[in-house]
Formats: structure tokens, sequence, C-alpha cells
């Protein structure tokens, strides 16, 4: 038994039993041919177990889902066979490994195509998988040369797979990224000086191409982002090993990565859902990230001790050098990833900070959903406005929903949408976003951002303004440039562990933990109750509250939503009014459409927001304040925030 293997293995048991135990669990199934991949790091879940009895089949598909093959054959649990040899010492766990690569190398030839086991994809994550694998079972009496020799020749017609795979949809694609990182892998075990360059210059290229100078990848996923971060991590990590020096390049977009995520991470230290995204927690990536490029920052929402998978891939000195490391709080609260178009208003960098994170970027490939201008909402560290997740990749209509505009906190026009989801993957109307800059102070910060979705099929353009009064107060101010009648529609999907009920022109949100009201203060509008769909992981859904609010108009309109809330023993109401608002100089009182105020009384202060719609000839007053440009802030008489 490898020594540094095993004091690892002491290490976990130590440090990580619940991670100890699951892993024991799998491998247990896996000796019994059966399978069920319910690990963090699995990319699409499964909910139920499939168990073969004597006999594996690799082409099996659950339900008619290819994912559930594609899992099976990128062999991800000969690792947890491993490790279960290491953290019990029972050789049946080894046994059954040799087993399994046996009969998958005897039973399932390289075919090239794009719905079997050798998909480009599965051929490079499996090649990583299985070198990662081979340093538990390696110099066993269990591994015999016979096996090692066949598990080479497999490897060597992976690479000549890998080296084909490489059109324009591969450089364009966390496909290209993934498969190439096994690529680097396979290379490093031959030794092959050709193959390490060609996976290198493959990264480089897909990485310029794929990673915004935000450091956000490009499919607007945040699950592929963190599956494309992890994997380069993996190549940084191989590279120190084996002394390579990588393109500094490289080396800095992976760093950008790492970046972003952390820029985006919610107070419970998970990632937003937007796009094909699982509700995932961070906490181990983010301590990599740490280990890697030697950050405190990164560690602060990170594990205290170095996380259980990092571990073994990092060998057993790694703990003490994470161990050195010291922990400290990001340096910023609010985050703009202007390029990709997401934005995070942040209280603090503690787990019960107020959380919002609005999107409106470029679209993305088949994983981007119809999002633009959808907001996720967290108030005390608990979700209250979520996303609906992915669920599932068939050609059905919860794919479908999930993906199109109803299915997030966005507006629509006449009920249609703006961005049509064609399958499960195209997309039809390209909805251009519109950046728009952020401001902050003190006491306010201004988001926001417009897309054309509807400039071809209603002429209207659509626009949204988040004002984030701190700590707690958001105002959501929708706008819409449009000609003719037309109605209207705003969504907002609720947690899933919580109720939404509508009382008058409110709706109010409880999940025992944390109360949250949203005024609806558009004249006209009218408030219903519906269920939609949530899915916190693949192959996961449950039921969730949405409340629509649907009013109608001639040309232009607005509509004006505040929202706010607190920890359910501190929570109290607000008194939250809409008044008139009149020129300054002639007094003459103004349309809705033109201008309006918001009125709100806390227990501790009063704020008055003067908006405009339209650019306005002279100042206008509201609550008896006289505010300019488009948006006032005012703290009782005092003016916080002014934005022309």
């Amino acid at each position: 038994m490898n020594t540094e293997l095993k004091n690892i293995a002491d290490f976990c048991k130590k440090n990580w039993s619940e991670y100890c135990e699951f892993t024991i669990k799998t491998a247990d199934r896996v000796c019994e041919n059966r399978f069920l991949f319910d690990s963090p790091r699995d990319m699409e879940r499964t909910e139920s177990e499939v168990a073969f009895g004597d006999k594996i089949d690799w082409y099996y598909k659950l339900n008619g889902d290819e994912e559930f093959m594609f899992q099976l054959n990128r062999h991800g649990y000969l690792i947890q066979l491993g490790q279960a040899y290491y953290l019990t010492g029972d050789e049946k766990y080894l046994k059954k490994f040799c087993t399994i690569l046996n009969d998958w190398l005897d039973t399932v030839p390289c075919d090239y195509k794009n719905n079997s086991p050798w998909r480009s994809l599965e051929t490079g994550m499996r090649g990583d998988r299985w070198l990662k694998a081979l340093s538990y079972i390696d110099g066993t009496k269990c591994f015999s040369r016979e096996l090692k020799e066949k598990i080479e020749k497999s490897l060597l017609t992976h690479i000549e797979l890998l080296k084909k795979a490489h059109s324009g949809f591969q450089k364009g694609s966390n496909w290209g990224i993934i498969q190439d990182s096994g690529l680097f892998h396979i290379g490093i075990y031959f030794n092959d000086k050709d193959i390490i360059n060609l996976a290198l210059e493959r990264l480089n290229q897909e990485t310029d191409l794929q990673i915004m100078s935000d450091g956000f990848q490009w499919e607007q996923s945040n699950n592929y982002h963190n599956e494309v971060l992890l994997v380069l991590l993996d190549v940084v990590i191989d590279a120190d090993k084996n002394n390579i020096l990588l393109p500094n390049r490289l080396k800095n977009k992976i760093e950008k990565m790492a970046e972003a995520a952390l820029k985006m991470i919610k107070p419970n230290a998970h990632n937003p859902l937007f796009g094909d995204s699982d509700d995932t927690d961070m906490r181990d990536i983010m301590s990599r990230c740490a280990l890697v490029f030697e950050r405190a920052d990164f560690k602060f929402y990170g594990f205290e001790s170095l996380d259980y998978n990092t571990v073994w891939m990092t060998g057993y000195e790694s703990i003490e050098k994470y161990n050195k490391l010291e922990s400290r709080k990001p340096a910023f609260a609010n985050a703009y990833l202007t390029d990709s178009g997401n934005y995070v208003l942040r209280e603090n960098q503690t787990s019960t900070s107020n959380y919002l994170c609005f999107h409106n970027g470029y679209t993305g490939a088949g994983h981007a959903h119809a999002d633009k201008l959808h907001f996720d909402l967290m108030i005390k560290g608990r979700e209250v406005l979520v996303d609906a997740g992915r669920y599932t990749y068939l050609n059905n209509s919860q794919r479908r929903y999930i993906k199109s505009p109803k299915a997030h906190n966005v507006c629509l026009i006449d009920n249609k949408q703006y961005l049509k989801m064609t399958s499960q993957w195209e997309t039809k109307i390209p909805a251009l976003a519109v950046q728009y800059p952020s401001f902050d102070n003190e006491y306010c910060t201004l988001i926001g951002g417009a897309h054309l979705g509807y400039m071809k099929s209603k002429g209207a353009f659509t626009e949204r303004k988040i004002l984030h009064i701190k700590p707690d107060i958001y105002i959501i101010v929708d706008a819409f440039k449009a000609k003719g009648f037309h109605t209207y529609q705003q969504y907002f999907h609720f947690a899933p562990t919580g109720n939404a009920n509508i009382c008058g022109k409110k709706t109010e949100f409880d999940d025992g933990s944390v109360k949250t009201v949203i005024h609806f203060l558009t004249p006209n509008s009218k408030l219903t109750k519906e269920k939609s769909i949530y899915s916190s992981n693949y192959n996961a859904v449950c039921d969730n509250d949405c409340v629509k609010s649907s009013f109608s108009a001639v040309g232009d309109n607005c509509a004006v939503t505040v929202i706010y809330g607190n920890k359910k023993e501190a929570f109290e109401p607000f008194d939250i009014s809409l008044v008139r608002a009149k020129a300054a100089r002639s007094e003459k009182i103004l349309s809705y459409k033109k201008a309006l105020g918001i009125v709100i009384k806390t227990q501790e202060k009063d704020y008055t927001v003067n908006l405009a719609f339209k650019e306005l000839k002279e100042p206008f007053e509201c609550n008896g304040k006289i505010g300019s440009g488009f948006i006032t802030v005012f703290c009782g008489d005092k003016i916080i925030f002014n934005k022309w």
C-alpha cells in the first residue's frame, strides 16, 4: 500500500468522515453493479439507482436519456473504488476496479460516434479519470501487466480520437477545454512532449476564444464555467507536479476564471443557477483555487482544511501548504462582470448577507437560457427569488419551459417570448443585450440594462434598472418604449423552501427564517399566483410558487416594484406608496409615463425616490422633494443619490 496515499486516507478519515462514508457507499454500490450518480461533481446527476445485475450495459440510457450512458462511461467511480481501498484496506475494491476495466476494454470498441461511449467529451474525461484512478492501483498485486498494457493501448486510441476532435465546435465550447485537458494528462503519462505541447497550444486558443475579459466562460452557465475551471486547475496541478511551464497567458486566464467564480458566489457559498446549472457548493473549488494560486481571498470561501477531493490530487504535503495560507475576506462587496453582463449586489461578505445577482449579457450557446434582465435575490442568506435551474436535456416540455423567459424573473410583452426556444439546445430571434453603466456610492447602487428582443416583433425596447438602497431595499424599475396597445407580464419565481401569498397589491414570502415583501406599485396591475418548477440538480424537480403581475397600456409604459425583507423575528413592515410628480417650475402634474415618486417609510428613515422615464426640461417634485435627472434619492431632506 502506497504510504502517501495511506496518510491521505488517514487525514480524510479524521477531517472528512462524511466524504469517506459517501465514497465507501458509492464504491460498495459499484461492486454490485449498481449506479447512482449523486456526487457533487457528477455533471448530470441521477435521482434513481440503476442495478445491472451480473453484466453492465455500457450503452444503457436511463429513461431514454443519453446522459446516463455518458456518465457511466466517464468512469469517475474508478477513483472512488481506489480511494475506498485506501480508506478500508479491502482489496475487493481493487478487484472490482480491474473487472470493470477489463469488461469495458473488451466490450466497448472505439466507434467515434457522437452518441456513443466514445463521444469526444467522454474520451477526454475518461482519459483524465483513468490516470487519476491508476495511482490507487498501480503497484498492487491486483493490477496485472496484461491489464496495464490493455489500458495503455486504449489510451493511445484516446489520443488519436482527441487529436482529430478539434473542430470549430470544440474550439468554441466547454468540450474543447475538457477534452484537451484530458489529452494533456495522457501526454504527461506517456511523457510525450508533442502531445503535451499540442494540448497546451489548443488550451491557449480555446481559453482565448471562450473566456471573456471579466473571466466568465461565454456559454453563460455557472455549471460549465465551473467544469472548465476545474479541469484547468487540474492542468496547473499536473504541470507543477511534472515541472512543465505553462504559458503565462493560459495561467492568467485560469486565475481570472477563479476570480469570476469568487465574485459570483452566493452567501451560502453556492453558485447562482443561471444557464444550465445545478445548485453547487463552491467551497471545494475555492479551496483548490486558494491552493493553486496561493490566495487568501479564495480561501475565505473555501474549507478550513484542504478539501477531500483536492488532497487526493495534490498530495499529503499540500495539507500543510494549505494550512499556512491565511483566510482573508475579499476586498469587494458588489461585483460588475460587464463583459458577460453579470452583476452582483452584496450587503457584505457574510453567510447572512443580502445578495442580488442580475444577468443581462451575451446569450451564449446551447446551455444558455432566455434570462436577459433576470435577477436572483437572497435576503439574510436565504433564497427568495430564484432561477428555475436546468432539470433535463431531453427535448420535452419541461426542458423548453425551463429555458424560456417564463421560467425566469423577467418581463414579457403580450405574453410572447423574446428569445424563443426551438429545441432543447437551439434559440430563435436573438435578443441583443444592451449594457448600462453601474453607479455606486455609500448609500445606493444602480445597475441595469436592456434588450432588443421585442424590437422586430413588437417595435418595443425593454429595459430594467435596479436601485439598491443599502442595505435592504431593492427598487425594480421596468420600462417599455413601445407604440400601440400591449399587455405586459412580470414574473417572480420564489424559492421552494417557502410560500408566497398575495395580499392586495403586494406579495409576502415566508420560509420560516426570513420574510420578504414585494410591493407592486404599477397602478393598473393585477396579481395572480401560479405554479412553476424548480430544479436544484439535473433530474431533480419540485414545484415552487410564481407570482405574475399583469398590466396593459397604450404607448410607453413602466412598472415599479419595491422589495425588502429581514429575518422573520426582526421583520417590520415598511410603508410604501406611489406619489405623483409635478414639474418644479410650472407645477404641472406629470403622467406616470413621464415621472413618478416612491415614498418609503421604515422604522428609522424616510426615503423619497424621484424617477423620470423621459428627459424632462426642468427638475421635478415628488413628496415635496425636488429632484433632477432620471433618479434622485432622498433620505429625509438630504440627497443621497442622483443619476442623470
